[in-house]
């Protein structure tokens, strides 16, 4: 449970708890289902006012996606934003990683938030307005099952912050914990199974390579990496889910 909370507490601004539980990374994706609760109770409330289809439903996608953003305090922008000023930078891991840690978010920062976020906006309205909610729930999970697999998986850049904390921490049985709260997914719709089964496995697929361009420009991972797993992976699969509209 103080491993579950952590991981509640590391994820959003919610100031649930104060003493640091056991291996908090493997409980990411559970704290996926908050955001996608968050979502889907969204977008039943946009359908419920009539806000879920044409220019209305770009207006619902910007509410979510700014939700979503103020629950984790803008911690996951903040750190996509950072990562892409590292990658971006001439010189070695360390100047990248000295560029991420000052607090201003330079040109590749600025570029990479505004085109994530108009992707996500597009990609919500557009499943808003195909009533089927699948990529909301997926979106949130499969991204933070990313982070899971980005700092459980790999080394730390450096000798501080959550990267250093968690990295290399997971064990079979960890992951299998972490694997628990994507079922769900599965079972979103009995008729069309063998879709989201597959939708799933490319979601899950790009969590799990969404990390390594920043680790190999870093030499290690970070927690901004973490949270920039986060936005790329829930991007893909919202996007996903809104080009194969039907099926999912």
């Amino acid at each position: 449970m103080t491993g579950a909370l952590s991981a509640l507490r590391l994820l959003t601004v919610l100031p649930i708890g104060h003493r640091e539980g056991e291996r908090p990374a493997r409980f990411f994706p559970l704290i996926g289902w908050v955001y996608a609760g968050l979502w889907l109770a969204l977008a039943w409330g946009a359908h419920a006012i009539g806000a879920g289809s044409g220019s209305r439903a770009l207006v619902s996608a910007v509410v979510m996606v700014v939700a979503s953003g103020l629950l984790s305090g803008l911690m996951h922008w903040d750190g996509i934003a950072d990562c892409a000023d590292g990658v971006g930078v001439r010189g070695d891991a360390a100047r990248r990683l000295d560029v991420m840690r000052t607090s201003t978010i330079g040109a590749f920062g600025t570029t990479t938030i505004v085109f994530v976020a108009l992707a996500q906006i597009a990609a919500i309205a557009t499943v808003l307005e195909s009533g089927v909610w699948w990529g909301l729930a997926a979106a949130p999970v499969l991204g933070r099952m990313g982070a899971t697999l980005a700092v459980g998986l790999r080394e730390p850049a450096r000798p501080d912050g959550l990267g250093f904390r968690y990295a290399s921490s997971m064990s079979v049985g960890d992951l299998m914990v972490a694997a628990i709260p994507v079922l769900p997914l599965l079972g979103w719709d009995s008729e069309t199974y063998v879709s989201l089964t597959l939708a799933t496995a490319a979601g899950l697929m790009v969590a799990l390579v969404a990390p390594v361009p920043f680790v190999r420009r870093l030499g290690g991972v970070t927690g901004d990496v973490a949270g920039a797993t986060i936005l790329i992976t829930e991007t893909v699969v919202l996007v996903m889910a809104a080009l194969l509209g039907g099926p999912l």
